[in-house]
């Protein structure tokens, strides 16, 4: 083996391992609240610029809180689904659209394209929420029950069917 031949693979090997520290890295925050713990607590805007309290839910109903972006496709996928849930559970089941690190612009033009403006759209600007409850991409799902206490992370996309199987409706 040549000395540029074990440089390359040395190199790669490296790139490779910072990787994989990096990605496990954004699954692993100790601070992160999971299944099992107690919501955190947090108040976000919605779309015409109210603060959305969580703890002025907690206790009352349960909450599901989709974590979402406009561009990703899985998210729109799961849009009318979630939808649907929101429309025949909403008045016993909190539904929020938790949209990460994007503006109401965005989101505006998310619904023109889509006509998706049913859901209750809240605004994660710089993804503390996100972080706190340990969310690394999207879409991913939190469920809490009526007690306050996570009972659900569910990563990728969502059913109707799913999310009522999922909180007990």
């Amino acid at each position: 083996m040549t000395k540029s031949s074990v440089i390359q693979l040395l190199s790669g090997s490296v790139v490779v391992g910072m990787l994989i520290l990096f990605v496990v890295g954004l699954n692993m925050d100790g601070n992160a609240a999971d299944v099992g713990d107690e919501a955190v607590a947090f108040a976000l805007e919605d779309r015409d610029g109210q603060l959305v309290d969580i703890e002025e839910h907690v206790g009352e109903r349960p909450i599901v809180m989709t974590f979402f972006s406009t561009w990703c496709s899985p998210c729109r996928k799961q849009t009318p689904e979630v939808i649907a849930f929101q429309e025949e559970y909403g008045d016993d089941v909190l539904v929020l659209t938790i949209v990460k690190s994007e503006t109401r612009r965005a989101v505006d033009r998310f619904i023109d394209d889509t006509g998706y403006d049913a859901l209750n759209y809240v605004f994660d600007f710089n993804t503390d929420v996100s972080k706190e409850y340990g969310i690394a991409g999207q879409p991913e799902t939190i469920i809490i029950n009526e007690e306050g206490i996570i009972t659900e992370h569910i990563v990728g996309g969502v059913s109707r069917d799913m999310l009522v199987m999922k909180t007990n409706r």
